[in-house]
This record gives C-alpha cells, structure tokens and sequence, in this order.
C-alpha cells in the first residue's frame, strides 16, 4: 500500500488563508530561492531536520517534491507565511497527513520574524483550517520538537496543543535524542 492510499488522501486544493497580519499561501516554483536562503540560518540547521550541508538543490526538492507534489497527492498541505502588507515570505507551515484523520504539523520562521507572535496566529489559523471540512478534516494535530527548542515549543503552547509530560527518544542525524511532542483536538 502506498503512502497516498494508506491515508484515503485525495488532492487538496490549497486556499489562501488571510488575516489582520499575514496570509498563508501555497508554495510556488519561484520560492526555490528564498527557502535556500533561509536554510542557511544556523537555527534552522540546528533545530530542523535538513541535509547539512544545505545546497539549493535541497531546497528545489523541497519546493517541488514536498510542498507543491504532497499538496497534489493529498498528503501534506504546506503554505508560505507572508507579511500582508509586503508580500514578504517570513516562514513556512505545514500539515502533513497521519492515520485515522491526523496530521503532523511542521512550522519554520525567518530569524527576524521569531518572536513576533506571527508563527503562533499561523498555527492556530494552520491548525483551524486543518480541522474544518473545506481543508482537511482532521481530528487532531500532532506536534513535536527536540528538547530545547524553547521557541517551537512556546509557539505549540501558545497555540492549544496540549504538551505531554514525558518525554521521548528518536534518532536525530545518527544520535538518540529526547523531543517534546503534544497535541490539539479538533474542537466540538
């Protein structure tokens, strides 16, 4: 069985999502560039899960194979976070499918941006659009970063997920490593 059949995935047509601050809106070609660039941030490298070095070829890959193909096939829905007066790209979230109506969430945000409260009205408005009928339907959302990354983890509290007390071990690039994870339910 393969990963667009064990989902029940069905091509999601991805929405511009508008609010007082930003929109949220699909990935383009011409993005290559700029995700290149803000891979390159020392932050991004230490606490997300890329290929060091990072080459711009890493970046086509994710654009074309992950943001714009997972959208087509029905298993991820990622969207670039854009400042709403400007049009520039501050980060990046994503929802990507998971068993019995779940999805994982994924966020990234420019160094200039963190702190600004933009990443956490994203998630929220993300996660929102994930539950409702028009986007994924989703029951829950599922979340999790390494131990330390205070940021995501205040983004994810901010947000509604619930944190789970304990922690748990994955491999992280060879290693064995603790995470924080959480999650939040769909509302009634």
């Amino acid at each position: 069985m393969d990963h667009v059949t064990a989902y029940n995935a069905t091509p999601i047509d991805l929405p511009v999502l508008v609010t007082e601050h930003f929109r949220l809106r699909p990935f383009q070609p011409d993005d290559v560039d700029w995700v290149y660039e803000l891979s390159l941030d020392p932050a991004m490298l230490h606490w997300v899960s890329l290929p060091i070095p990072y080459e711009r070829s890493h970046a086509q890959f994710f654009v074309e194979n992950i943001a714009i193909a997972r959208a087509r096939n029905g298993t991820a829905a990622n969207f670039v976070i854009e400042n709403a007066a400007t049009g520039q790209p501050l980060g990046r979230i994503g929802l990507h499918r998971k068993p019995d109506r779940a999805a994982e969430v994924g966020y990234w945000l420019a160094a200039h941006a963190r702190g600004s409260g933009v990443m956490t009205e994203a998630v929220r408005t993300a996660c929102r659009w994930g539950f409702s009928p028009e986007g994924m339907g989703l029951r829950r959302i599922l979340w999790h970063a390494l131990v330390g990354n205070v940021g995501s983890r205040k983004v994810a509290e901010r947000a509604g997920f619930t944190i789970r007390s304990n922690t748990e071990i994955l491999s992280w690039r060879g290693h064995p490593s603790e995470k924080w994870s959480g999650v939040l339910i769909a509302p009634q």
